[in-house]
């Protein structure tokens, strides 16, 4: 399985997957700057790591891990420089929506649109994959931060509404 068997499009939409999940899950709660800070940090750090996990056992996988490596391969930062730099693109990203709510609608729309591509262009096994990783993904972020809390105390770490749009990220990716 390769990008051959996509649409550049298709292919685009799949590669940005992952910040479609974690947004849907970052823009979920009303927070303050700090600690939306925080967890966009964690989130940047989180998919880092994840892209270069190697124990993809499809074919589908393993393409997109590699892409995501190749991308990573061009950045002439690395470490902290380079969260930074991710994480300041990620805010540039989301700067110009009108609303949190407007955000999470179009990450779960954007994940509905990956899932009906997985459906009608790879085998069960590997949409299966797919949609579990970006569901865990986007788990481990709303897990990175407590919400709620007061200086550290207390709070939870998933909150109502993380809760609620890691369901509507289920149910988007039909997972």
């Amino acid at each position: 399985m390769t990008q051959a068997y996509f649409t550049e499009s298709e292919w685009s939409l799949l590669m940005q997957a992952p910040v479609q999940a974690i947004s849907a899950v970052i823009l979920a709660d009303k927070t303050d700057p700090v600690s939306f800070l925080k967890e966009v940090k964690a989130a940047v750090e989180i998919v880092l790591v994840e892209q270069q996990r190697e124990d993809f056992s499809t074919d589908l996988g393993r393409a997109l891990m590699q892409s995501f490596k190749d991308k990573l391969a061009t950045e002439s930062l690395h470490g902290d420089e380079l969260v930074m730099k991710k994480v300041f693109e990620y805010l540039g990203s989301i700067a110009n929506l009108k609303s949190a709510s407007e955000g999470r609608k179009q990450a779960t729309e954007h994940l509905s649109q990956v899932s009906t591509i997985l459906a009608s262009k790879v085998t069960v096994v590997q949409a299966k994959e797919f949609r579990d990783w970006l569901a865990s993904l986007a788990r481990k972020v709303a897990e990175a931060v407590k919400e709620e809390g007061f200086m550290g105390i207390g709070g939870e770490r998933i909150s109502r509404q993380e809760s609620s749009a890691l369901s509507d990220i289920e149910k988007a990716l039909r997972v």
